[in-house]
């Protein structure tokens, strides 16, 4: 059987992994008749309108070419209606719809600045995704989900502290830039947890066989996908996922409780024969 293409794509060192073909790959899962064709070009499109405005170089100046074109003219913002709504998530709905959430908008805004060769990067806020445009001389921080307005550090110091507390303190290190492979780590997980709160186990599993390509060192990911196979009466593939897991880090802490339910498992097995 041919191997999922986003498992292909994560093989590649993080450099080398274009985001939006990998967010367009990912969403196979929920649309195999995907025409890749179709979002590529529109990404190609919006980049030539915003090379059109002639910006110059600086960060402020770029900003205000990309807010023109995605969201005055496009018409790019967040879904406050149906924010967990699974295709808020998915690249290809995202710029058909022209709706999105916080990540998969600053997808968008990261896809076409590159097209153009800025320097435009994700920050993954705690809670909040957003993205920051550079040039030798400042930074400014930009919310996709919010119409694409600007945020001083005053506003990222007050996202976190009302998504989290005190729990988590603010330092401008969390303004660091996401690469390729944290940013889809993030978007799967978003996805993980739409689909199991709508129960969707079937999707779920999807998701974290993606994780699992993405993160391959994860042993974590094996364990989620028995516990999924577990509640979708596949028992065989739950063991087998749990004894790849074994295989994969025979001296891990749980190792031993992995075990007792291999054991279960094999008894369910054997009880169905």
């Amino acid at each position: 059987m041919s191997r999922h293409p986003f498992d292909l794509l994560m093989e590649l060192d993080t450099p080398d992994i274009r985001l939006d073909c990998a967010a367009l790959h990912l969403a196979r899962d929920a649309f195999p008749d995907l025409n890749m064709t179709v979002p590529l070009r529109t990404l190609d499109d919006l980049a030539a309108r915003v090379s059109d405005e002639r910006p110059g170089l600086a960060a402020n100046l770029r900003y205000e070419a990309l807010r023109k074109v995605l969201v005055g003219d496009f018409g790019l913002t967040g879904n406050r209606d149906q924010y967990y709504d699974p295709d808020n998530c998915y690249l290809n709905q995202v710029l058909a719809r022209r709706v999105g959430m916080p990540l998969s908008l600053s997808i968008v805004w990261i896809e076409v600045a590159r097209r153009l060769k800025w320097p435009v990067a994700g920050v993954g806020l705690p809670g909040h995704f957003v993205v920051r445009i550079d040039d030798p001389e400042r930074l400014v921080i930009v919310d996709p989900f919010n119409d694409g307005r600007t945020l001083g550090l005053d506003e990222c110091r007050r996202i976190v502290r009302q998504r989290f507390g005190r729990s988590v303190r603010f330092s401008r290190s969390l303004l660091a830039p996401v690469d390729a492979r944290g940013i889809l780590a993030r978007l799967l997980r978003n996805l993980r947890n739409v689909y199991l709160a709508a129960n969707e186990l079937p999707r779920v599993a999807c998701v974290i066989q993606r994780m699992a390509a993405l993160e391959p060192g994860n042993g974590q990911h094996l364990q989620d996908m028995a516990a999924i196979c577990c509640r979708l009466g596949d028992l065989r593939r739950a063991y087998a996922h749990l004894a790849a897991y074994l295989h994969r880090m025979p001296g891990g802490q749980d190792s031993g409780q992995v075990l007792g339910n291999l054991r279960q498992l094999r008894a369910a097995l054997v009880a169905l024969n």
